[in-house]
């Protein structure tokens, strides 16, 4: 049964990662390079101080719940999963222009960021399954 749970986990983070890393591949990729580097860099450093902030409450939460080890593991998911969504534009940028916004070397760059992103996530367990929702809303609540 937990197989079963971790794939479609894993189905439906990658199928909603792979819609949103398609097209901002795309968009940066083949028609704003110019544009991607400095919105990838932009979004860094706009979403840094609030993805440290989501990294610390999650731990902390998580640290209640389940072993440190494990907390580590999911916030340390969780974070890489974040900073992600910034490097793709950047890359998408790169590769637009060293290709001359090549589709499906793009197409294959947002595969591999949405395999990853949905690798990540589903090792962190996201989304939680309501038996998890409910042993860290009762942890948070005390």
């Amino acid at each position: 049964m937990r197989g079963y749970i971790h794939n479609r986990k894993f189905i439906h983070n990658f199928l909603t990662r792979l819609v949103a890393a398609e097209v901002l591949v795309v968009l940066f990729g083949k028609y704003a390079p110019e544009v991607g580097v400095k919105y990838g860099i932009l979004w860094l450093l706009a979403m840094t101080p609030i993805i440290l902030s989501f990294y610390r409450d999650e731990w902390q939460t998580l640290s209640k719940v389940y072993p440190p080890r494990e907390a580590d593991r999911i916030a340390n998911n969780l974070l890489a999963a974040r900073y992600m969504i910034g490097f793709i534009p950047i890359t998408a940028a790169i590769l637009g222009r060293w290709f001359d916004g090549n589709l499906i070397l793009l197409g294959l760059a947002g595969f591999l960021f949405a395999l990853l992103a949905a690798k990540l996530l589903t090792d962190a367990g996201y989304p939680f399954s309501k038996e998890e929702k409910e042993r860290i809303f009762k942890v948070e609540s005390i």
